[in-house]
């Protein structure tokens, strides 16, 4: 234990040792003189959860390799960490968390519980052996034992977590099904037009993608079977549900922790949780568990991205030490491998746009990432969202470069960057990593063109 945490009478309890939690936790024995104890129900901690999917499909050795720092590294910099360890109950008043009959004071706490898999309540066979969902480095371990002996998989959810398994587990050679509520994939994330490409690239590695349905019952008596879906019965070995999570806010909620209509716990600006309508100043809250707001919309909404959680952690950590920090509405861009391509977004969407009364006009483009004689290009899609002539929103699918725009974008809505600017970018160019002039400038002269015509 380092010496400066060994005579310091303030204490920190941290429950979840997540991205929010484990990140904080290293940060004030940095640069604190906190008591700091990390409570988690988890096995593993200071792992990431995104690189799962890349391990059960063979791009990532093993999941050792997810493993960013092991335990040894956080208890020789003083951090008293728990894991399998579960917080009963908390008692703001009395500034305690109990776990296993035994009580720990707290002089601040931190709540950084995450998130649960949402399980569909009307499916039959959800219990049974060999149906698994993916939130921990324990499930996917569990998942990669069972996809050994497997020959069918059927993957329940078209989001990101589905679709990047699908393609996994199809490279593989297993045959794949891909089930989806809605009628298109990423529905959340991306406009249906967009995700075609997705589809079309997912159904070219093998996987089978049924869409506009939920399954009827997953069949089996102790280990899953079949999955039947519109009344047929499909072979499954394994099946995974991938229908989103929820935030894990059971504990919050019996302490007399204001909840949100989303589930996430109502914070202010510094991250303080409401109790009654009143903001504690002794406890901070972040990550999945947490409602923030929407920049475009301002209304309450719930980030599942880990580098909303980084961020949020180093706003509690200022506030915990230097402060104050504020921690404002987000666009929350998002970016997923899937198979070869690479699908990003930011900003609002155009369902998210009809859904708020947001009267949206957008521009398509499509490019490549390289000179077309340059070898080893790809193509590049653009919708890029104007709303009374500023940019509110951009998505792309490509085999590369998406990322860097994807980030470009975020800042240039943030900047409320026009229709006229964009459709006018400087960009630069080389034949191995660029076109002469970049698709996003024709994407925003499409939506321009739109404007005038509408008079805009």
């Amino acid at each position: 234990m380092r010496e400066k945490n060994m005579h310091t009478d303030k204490k920190v309890i941290i429950i979840g040792g997540g991205a929010v939690g484990m990140a904080v936790a290293t940060s004030l024995t940095r640069h604190s003189k906190y008591s700091v104890t990390v409570f988690s129900e988890d096995k593993h901690t200071a792992y990431s959860q995104c690189g799962m999917p890349f391990v059960i499909g063979g791009q990532i050795k093993d999941f050792g390799s997810l493993i960013l720092k092991d335990n040894k590294f956080f208890k020789d910099m003083g951090i008293d960490l728990r894991l399998e360890t579960r917080i009963d109950s908390m008692d703001i008043e009395g500034h305690t968390v109990s776990s296993g009959g035994q009580k720990y004071h707290f002089d601040k706490l931190v709540i950084a519980t995450g998130s649960k898999p949402k399980i569909p309540r009307n499916t039959r066979g959800t219990d049974l052996q060999n149906v698994f969902t993916l939130r921990t480095l324990s499930d996917a371990m569990k998942i990669e034992e069972a996809l050994t002996n497997a020959s069918n998989i059927v993957i329940i959810g078209g989001g990101s977590i589905g679709s990047e398994l699908a393609a996994a587990t199809s490279q593989r050679n297993i045959n794949t099904i891909l089930l989806n509520r809605s009628s298109s994939i990423l529905s959340h994330n991306i406009d249906a037009d967009m995700a075609e490409s997705v589809q079309e690239h997912l159904e070219s590695l093998g996987v089978k993608i049924i869409t506009d349905h939920i399954p009827e019952s997953i069949n089996g008596e102790t280990y899953v079977e079949s999955v039947t879906i519109t009344s047929t019965e499909f072979p499954a070995d394994l099946v995974i549900i991938a229908t989103g999570v929820e935030p894990e806010n059971k504990l919050a909620s019996s302490a007399g922790i204001d909840i949100g209509d989303t589930g996430g716990i109502i914070v202010n600006e510094y991250l303080h949780p409401s109790i009654g309508g009143k903001y504690h100043p002794d406890i901070y809250c972040g990550g999945e568990c947490v409602e923030v707001h929407d920049l475009i919309t301002g209304k309450a909404m719930l980030s599942q991205v880990a580098s909303t959680a980084r961020r949020m952690a180093g706003a509690i950590t200022n506030n915990l030490t230097s402060g104050p920090a504020e921690f404002g509405p987000i666009l929350n861009p998002w970016i997923a491998a899937i198979g070869e391509l690479q699908v990003g977004t930011t900003g609002i969407t155009s369902k998210e746009a009809m859904e708020n009364n947001i009267r949206i006009v957008t521009g398509i483009a499509t490019g490549s990432t390289r000179a077309d004689y340059y070898p080893g290009g790809s193509k590049l899609f653009i919708k890029l969202i104007f709303s009374e002539r500023y940019l509110v929103g951009a998505q792309i699918v490509g085999g590369e470069g998406v990322k860097e725009r994807i980030d470009a974008l975020t800042l240039a809505i943030k900047k409320r960057t026009t229709v006229d600017e964009l459709a006018n970018i400087e960009t630069c160019y080389a034949p191995p990593v660029s076109v002469l002039i970049d698709p996003t400038s024709f994407a925003a002269k499409g939506a321009l063109k739109k404007m005038r015509k509408i008079k805009i």
